[in-house]
């Protein structure tokens, strides 16, 4: 597996513009870092408590060998036991670096640097139009969704944007359509209960820093 097939880089994809720009929602970073959570959880590197605010540990810090998930790997092991709140919120889990690297080098998209922030504009929509059509196969024919696009779906309903980024893929589904066929997924993999549970923190997780976002903008 490279940078580019993982959890947070597929992700990145679908919440970058054509532009180059976050699309859909202005928490790209802490979406990034909650998707290479999930995906270390996966890979049985990390765990998250079961507490009510739920903290990560990593179990085994070895190196994987995928930039993207070594980098988040690297910090998490700084910020061993800490809430999950915190630590998708955390600085030094910004992938977006180290993820739209990758994808200049898989051809997708291109750097540009600006005066205060760094874009990736789209340079080859290949990569990005699979992975659309592998998401509504994975809505409209549920029984062939693997655990990467249940994972990568629940991550969009939880941000409540499904039906924003997927609408032109899923033509004639509605909103509540959409996000009722993403949380009726069953997705027959070993991992599958352990990973819903740190969704479902996830996503009281994303509602927090939204929360907190808001709060600190009034």
């Amino acid at each position: 597996m490279t940078t580019t097939t993982t959890i947070p880089a597929e992700l990145f994809l679908l919440l970058t513009n054509d532009a180059g720009r976050q699309e859909a929602t202005q928490y790209r970073r802490q979406a990034l870092a909650g998707a290479a959570v999930a995906e270390l959880v996966l890979r049985e590197k990390v765990e998250v408590s079961e507490e009510r605010s739920p903290r990560v540990q990593v179990t085994d810090p070895t190196s994987l060998g995928i930039p993207v998930l070594d980098q988040a790997l690297g910090a998490l092991t700084e910020l061993d036991g800490r809430r999950l709140r915190s630590v998708i919120s955390h600085r030094s889990l910004d992938l977006t670096e180290v993820i739209g690297e990758s994808m200049g080098a898989a051809g997708a998209v291109t750097r540009k640097d600006g005066w205060f922030v760094t874009s990736w504009p789209a340079q080859d929509a290949s990569l990005e139009s699979a992975l659309r059509a592998r998401l509504a196969t994975a809505i409209r024919e549920p029984g062939r969704a693997s655990l990467q696009d249940g994972i990568l779906l629940e991550m969009l309903r939880s941000l409540r944007i499904a039906h924003r980024i997927l609408r032109e893929d899923l033509e004639g589904m509605s909103r509540r359509e959409i996000d009722a066929a993403i949380a009726a997924l069953e997705i027959d993999a070993p991992a599958a209960t352990a990973v819903r549970r740190v969704m479902d923190d996830m996503s009281a997780a994303m509602i927090a820093v939204t929360a907190g976002a808001g709060a600190s903008a009034g």
